[in-house]
């Protein structure tokens, strides 16, 4: 073979290079050999080998294409189910999105048999029936805890805000909401008028128009439903300032770690701590945690028979409601204690009393059973009442030392002159006694520092791996699904990393 020095130089100048010729025009058959798409140790093949595992003959009942039977076939549930898995284990929430992969992504064409599954059929899926998700979790923890990777000795609660599917502009107030409401009323009207002057025009186009016009009704009453029970809820000089999402009446706005206010669900996750194994998971539209503790442990006990030994929580779950409750129950809660200047803040700013007045600076004489102001002054027990449904001691100052003491109006704030300063004095049960007592114990302390690295480690792997900070259905009843799928691809890859044996490698036929 000549080399260039070979090829005389005026030849060299004026011909071209040789290039490979490339021709997408043509059309070729290829062979594929599934089974050699993915590696012997792919994430598919072990979800493919987990859900096996799993009963499933409760998403079959409602099947109605039947072997012997007239009809098309359809894709299997533990197919369908395997892909949905998949998807969220890669970043893919999209039924749209992994419908397009089908033909490229090999773990996809594994799973599927190099077969399209169209989005629709995806979609359907996903949001099919909550109460099927609720039992597949149910039984995957089931599962876990056979292979001993569930023990319910300790476990954490902890929530995450995530983005609802409807938009920030999508929030109205009440106004509004009633204008756009007339207005759809007023173009369904319009479409019956057009159907019955003009009968030329095509059915299932009008049909389409109307059902989209209904929808769109429905939701704003669903709106508007929601305003008035958000109205009923909020005080009377801030209604006006009462906004409703009109895609998504369910989803609140709801403050985010950067400071932002996006329409939001609140996503509460039960997490058992010796393989941070998801036990369960719940959606809710309360911005506060304090309301979510007791029916996850309630959720916890009806699905796996039987009580945990103890449940960490940070502080937005403490409460004398959460901790009497979980007394009863006889489960120890460890959480932080909220300081006394935490909790009275607010009331001093409002009451305009100076912080260094505040109730915690008034401290407690055990020989006089009474307390002492900052300047010096003894407050003794006046009398005793119920106050939210807890028992108090109201504790005084007589009026002629408050009125002579030169600190009163940073100490009184707002009271009027001759009224003297109080103090209430919580009389605490038992059981927050107890648990006061026992989170001063160096080891429950030292047990509530492992709480975050096992609490937030699902919202780390949904936000930061897989990139799931939105909600891709609408609805409350949905975006607790959607959850309920995070939740089984969160512990599906757990099995995997710990329990699953990939079998030998795959060759090539």
């Amino acid at each position: 073979m000549p080399v260039a020095a070979d090829v005389p130089v005026d030849a060299k100048a004026s011909s071209r290079p040789k290039y490979v010729p490339i021709d997408r025009a043509q059309s070729f058959f290829a062979a594929v050999d599934v089974e050699t798409l993915i590696p012997a140790d792919h994430r598919a093949r072990a979800l493919w080998e987990l859900l096996g595992n799993l009963d499933l003959s409760a998403w079959e009942d409602g099947i109605e294409s039947r072997e012997g039977a007239p009809g098309r076939p359809c894709f299997s549930p533990r197919l369908l189910a395997s892909v949905w898995l998949y998807g969220y284990s890669i970043g893919i929430a999209s039924a749209r999105a992994l419908a397009r992969m089908m033909c490229w992504e090999p773990g996809l064409r594994w799973l599927s048999g190099c077969q399209e599954i169209n989005a629709h059929t995806l979609s359907d899926f996903r949001v099919q029936d909550k109460q099927l998700l609720d039992d597949l979790l149910t039984s995957l923890v089931a599962v876990l805890r056979r292979e001993g990777l569930v023990d319910l000795q300790v476990i954490t609660q902890d929530g995450t805000k995530v983005e609802a599917r409807a938009g920030r502009q999508s929030m109205h107030r009440r106004g509004t909401v009633e204008r756009e409401l007339a207005e759809a009323r007023q173009h369904i009207e319009e479409l019956d008028q057009q159907a019955r002057e003009d009968e030329a025009q095509d059915e299932r186009k009008v049909a389409a128009q109307k059902r989209a016009a209904r929808e769109r009704v429905e939701r704003l009453e669903s709106a508007m439903e929601e305003i008035q029970k958000r109205e009923g809820e909020t005080p009377a000089s801030r209604r006006e300032q009462v906004r409703v999402s009109t895609s998504e009446p369910e989803a609140r706005k709801m403050k985010h770690a950067d400071g932002s206010w996006p329409p939001s669900h609140n996503v509460q996750v039960t997490t058992d701590t010796k393989q941070k194994v998801i036990l369960r998971v719940a959606v809710t539209t309360d911005a506060n945690d304090t309301n979510q503790l007791l029916p996850a442990v309630a959720a916890v006990v009806e699905c796996m028979g039987e009580k945990p030994g103890c449940m960490m929580a940070d502080g937005g779950y403490v409460s004398r409601g959460n901790v009497e409750g979980m007394a009863e129950q006889g489960i120890e809660l460890v959480a932080p204690v909220k300081e006394s200047t935490a909790r009275e803040a607010g009331a001093v700013t409002a009451n305009r009393i100076d912080a260094e007045f505040g109730p915690s600076m008034f401290v407690w004489d055990q020989a006089s059973q009474s307390f002492v102001c900052p300047a010096g002054q003894h407050l003794e027990k006046v009398k005793q009442r119920k106050h939210h449904g807890q028992m108090c001691e109201i504790y005084s100052v007589r009026t002629e030392q408050c009125a002579a003491c030169e600190k009163a109006p940073r100490c009184c704030g707002h009271l009027k002159p001759g009224v003297p300063r109080r103090i209430e004095r919580v009389l605490e049960g038992a059981a927050m006694q107890e648990f006061v007592q026992r989170m001063q114990q160096p080891d429950k302390q030292a047990l509530y520092q492992k709480r975050s690295g096992v609490a937030e480690t699902p919202h780390m792997r949904w936000k930061g791996n897989w990139k799931w900070r939105r909600f891709s259905v609408r609805g409350l009843l949905k975006a607790g699904m959607e959850a309920l799928w995070l939740a089984l691809a969160y512990d599906a890859q757990v099995w995997t990393r710990l329990s699953w044996q990939p079998q030998r490698e795959v060759v090539a036929a």
